[in-house]
């Protein structure tokens, strides 16, 4: 199906992206544009549609003494080659080479993943991991929001017609901080997740002090899996080995904590067994990671 027709702007900066969104209706924000031009060619009618990718100041990863901060334009392939991503988020350049194919991780954008919201998004459950937030701006002033906060359902934000996401927040992890990501697909490359968990693991004294278990692909929005969480915490590293009961148990609250639907990629059960499988992966390989 070809596009429709609709109006294209390239603001340069983001006043004139807030004066856009004022002044216009039936606007449509493009980043990358590998899930919103799809989705026109799907029938989406737009009568506007406006450009990020000539706005400088959100195509920058950059930090500061706490924070580690992504721009929303910045690239898949941005983020597997920025030497500060690599030093204090290293694990979620092993979660965006999951994503699709080169071309797609040289087009596709971290703020385009977030914002579509679609409950297989790759990135969110690692960024949720490392405890994000995200920054939503407009003509009337800033807000900071977790990024849990921002994804309310399937294809659905908190972000308002009025709104952009300016960046993104990522807290840079203690030295005691491990994480792994575990996605498994119906194929080895340009999968859509079947099922997918991240793990974000604060390690003392050989036990667990805190944990985020992050589920994708089985609910509506990536979620939080309080009950498995609240299991591994406090948890010493000797019981969760492989095999073992507590290892077991906790892959078991994760999965009972999702709300899959069968579809083409799978059955409900056949999802939660998956996560049951990728949940302990996760678990061990971070756990293993901190061990080296």
């Amino acid at each position: 199906m070809l596009l429709p027709n609709f109006n294209y702007h390239k603001p340069k900066t983001l006043t004139e992206v807030y004066n856009l969104l004022d002044t216009h209706n039936n606007v449509g924000l493009m980043a990358g544009g590998t899930d919103l031009l799809v989705e026109m060619k799907m029938g989406r009618k737009l009568e506007n549609v406006v450009s990020l990718n000539m706005v400088s100041e959100l195509n920058e990863i950059s930090e500061d003494t706490d924070f580690v901060f992504i721009g929303p334009t910045v690239t898949f392939r941005q983020i597997q080659d920025s030497p500060i991503i690599q030093k204090y988020i290293p694990h979620l350049i092993d979660t965006v080479s999951k994503i699709g194919s080169p071309q797609i991780r040289n087009t596709g954008t971290v703020g385009g993943n977030v914002c579509t919201c679609a409950s297989c998004s790759d990135s969110a459950p690692t960024l949720i991991a490392y405890n994000s937030e995200v920054e939503i701006s407009s003509s009337t002033g800033i807000r900071r929001i977790n990024l849990t906060d921002l994804q309310l359902f399937h294809r659905k934000t908190s972000i308002s017609k009025r709104e952009v996401l300016s960046k993104i927040i990522i807290p840079k992890p203690k030295p005691n901080f491990t994480a792994n990501f575990q996605k498994f697909g119906l194929r080895e490359s340009a999968s859509i997740s079947v099922g997918s968990v991240a793990v974000g693991l604060w390690i003392e004294n050989s036990q667990i002090a805190d944990a985020n278990i992050v589920v994708g692909a089985c609910a509506p929005t990536p979620i939080k899996c309080n009950s498995a969480m609240q299991l591994i915490i406090n948890a010493k590293l000797s019981d969760l080995q492989k095999d073992s009961i507590l290892l077991n148990e906790i892959a078991e609250a994760t999965a009972s904590d999702t709300n899959p639907i069968d579809d083409i990629r799978g059955s409900a059960d056949y999802r939660k067994d998956i996560i049951k499988t990728i949940t302990k992966r996760a678990i061990l390989n971070s756990i293993n990671d901190f061990n080296q």
